[in-house]
């Protein structure tokens, strides 16, 4: 369905905004290939590295466990995006349209109480689970066809740069929007707007900015015989160290994180210039550009309609910025208001002190807590739970008096942190007890319908 009008709803204020076309990706973006080695940033030079198989059960991709999970294992289609300050180049393609360069920030939020993680095997925590974002990894596109430029006094060599910002709770705006005529709200997460600037593209509640120094070392190949262009990227591995946020009392969405990135090459583009031509056409300057892998899908809408699942992409709006009026869309759009929603696809490696299945005494179930709680009516709830050994679990809902309102199929789970997906279509607002049952034992918690 192609989403026309948004009503967005933040934290009390709402806006209206008209936008969310369809997003055309032209075919010669999807030429790319990437390499399969992955390169670690050391300072300023990037070396062959690797995620070790130890670590691989650590490691959580969002958009490959939303393939198995939402998309029964349908591919997200990938393309080159590329990240430019300014919206004053053009790119030529191969039908000699012409289109301005495009967004000036990417991004993309983490919240790894997403249940669709389960899809890929990866463990699910909870908002009590503290947690360090220890690495990022996502696949670069480094077209560097300008190397030295002269300033007067001889030539130089060009040093681009990309800023990676990253951010916690603090840090960040996450609220929900209503597609017009609809009922259904749908949350997403970005840094805080109002520390946005529209001027450096940069935003002041980063809790680290990481500063890459795109030199020669970073250049991607690249075959550039117009239709027949080939982008040749590169995964690239950044260590983070952030910690996110987690308190008991806090906020469901205390322990969400999310890292933007921004390009700034040394030599601009002025209004009218050509960035690439992929009609064959020659073009007389030359420019890096910079960009990363993304995914879509045609005519399929990312949803978030809860608060537990805060893993969108987030990314600016095309402007021409430089002595020019700006339009009203000065800070971050949502990649879920698109008619095919916009994914970062990138891994992120993260460690936690309390999640270890040795924890979980044997043949017990333990935990269910509920999110989120309170819930709303004729919607659904996220049941997190630990079990000792595998078994399997079926749920009921009781009333305060321990009557029976709504009894649940059961479901076979292995050892570990677990997700039960639970309806709450047909219950009245009030208290409730939810109740997990298996050869393991018996859980209890408490569920508030408002």
């Amino acid at each position: 369905m192609k989403k026309l009008l948004l009503t967005i709803t933040a934290l009390g204020l709402t806006a209206s905004a008209l936008l969310a076309q369809t997003v055309n990706v032209p075919a010669e973006h999807k030429n790319i290939v990437v390499k399969e080695k992955t390169y670690l940033k050391n300072g300023k030079r990037l070396s062959p590295a690797g995620r070790g198989a130890d670590d691989v059960s650590t490691w959580y991709n969002y958009t490959l466990s939303y393939e198995e999970d939402a998309l029964l294992g349908t591919k997200l289609s990938t393309f080159v995006s590329f990240i430019y300050p300014d919206t004053t180049g053009y790119i030529v393609y191969a039908d000699s349209s012409k289109v301005k360069s495009g967004f000036h920030v990417v991004g993309s939020c983490f919240d790894p109480k997403d249940s669709t993680f389960l899809a890929t095997g990866e463990k699910v925590l909870t908002k009590f689970n503290p947690y360090t974002l220890d690495s990022l990894q996502w696949t670069q596109f480094y077209v560097r066809q300008l190397d030295s430029v002269n300033l007067g006094a001889g030539k130089v060599a060009v040093v681009d740069t990309v800023f990676i910002q990253y951010f916690n709770a603090t840090g960040l705006d996450i609220s929900a929007y209503v597609y017009q005529g609809q009922t259904a709200r749908h949350w997403w997460g970005r840094p805080t707007e109002a520390n946005y600037s529209a001027k450096t593209l940069l935003n002041s509640k980063a809790v680290k900015t990481d500063t890459l120094l795109l030199t020669a070392d970073w250049a991607d190949s690249v075959a550039l015989n117009g239709p027949n262009t080939t982008f040749f990227g590169r995964p690239v591995q950044n260590y983070v160290g952030l910690k996110a946020g987690t308190v008991s009392t806090a906020a469901i969405t205390n322990n969400v994180v999310a890292w933007s990135m921004v390009f700034k090459p040394m030599v601009k583009t002025k209004l009218g210039d050509t960035l690439i031509a992929y009609n064959g056409a020659n073009w007389t300057k030359k420019y890096n550009m910079f960009g990363v892998r993304l995914a879509s899908l045609a005519n399929h809408d990312q949803n978030l309609p809860y608060n537990t699942r805060i893993n969108n992409s987030f990314i600016t709006n095309f402007e021409v910025r430089y002595g020019q009026t700006v339009s009203i869309f000065k800070s971050y759009l949502s990649g879920t208001i698109f008619g095919n929603s916009i994914f970062l696809p990138h891994y992120a490696h993260i460690t936690t002190s309390n999640l270890s299945d040795n924890s979980i005494a044997e043949n017990m179930i333990s935990g269910a807590v509920v999110y989120p709680n309170p819930a709303a009516v004729d919607a659904s709830v996220d049941v997190v739970f630990n079990l000792g050994s595998a078994s399997a679990v079926a749920a009921r809902i009781l009333d305060m008096n321990g009557r029976e309102i709504k009894a649940f199929d059961s479901k076979t789970f292995g050892v570990g942190q677990q997700v039960l997906n639970l309806s709450t279509e047909g219950l009245s607002k009030g208290m409730y007890m939810v109740v997990l049952e298996s050869t393991s034992g018996k859980a209890t918690s408490m569920l508030n319908i408002q």
